[in-house]
């Protein structure tokens, strides 16, 4: 390995800065893994690959390749189907709006408070629903009787249990 050689270095920007190799990669990736495993996936679905190019890719191409392998495993048809944890774009961008409020709170209140805001702002993005697939409590990764007892405990009520 090379690691400590400097001799002619090589700049790569980040993958957020190069979303059009996103496609190529994703390709590449669904092939390699589908192969691996013995898929038959034939397809990437307009919406998702948007989702996965849209998608800020924080961890790099690294991220992107576990991101593909644990949706070649887990999709269940000849399409592949990317999880909860790669956002849409406009999901994405109500977080970031979420973030500064959030941040806000941080700035001008305690931390129940902070806490209070975020479990408001997950319920909103579930719809109300606290337990279930896409509920709030899976969102937060808590059980759901663990959230009922915090939002008792911050004075929430008023949404739909289940």
């Amino acid at each position: 390995m090379f690691y400590g050689l400097k001799v002619f270095p090589i700049a790569l920007p980040p993958l957020r800065e190069r979303r059009e190799d996103i496609p190529v990669l994703v390709h590449y990736f669904v092939s390699r893994f589908a192969a691996k495993l013995g898929r038959k996936l034939t397809r990437v679905p307009a919406e998702t690959m948007q989702r996965l190019v849209t998608y800020p890719w924080p961890g790099n191409v690294r991220e992107l390749e576990n991101v593909i392998e644990r949706a070649v495993i887990l999709s269940s048809g000849a399409e592949l189907e990317v999880g909860p944890e790669i956002p849409s774009a406009r999901g994405a961008r109500a977080r970031a709006a979420a973030a500064v409020v959030t941040a806000e709170a941080a700035d001008s209140g305690s931390l129940d408070e902070v806490e209070r805001s975020h479990i408001l702002d997950v319920l909103r993005q579930a719809t109300g629903r606290i337990e279930g697939a896409n509920g709030a409590a899976a969102r937060l990764n808590l059980k759901p009787s663990t959230l009922r007892s915090r939002m008792k405990k911050l004075g929430i009520d008023g949404w739909r249990d289940g």
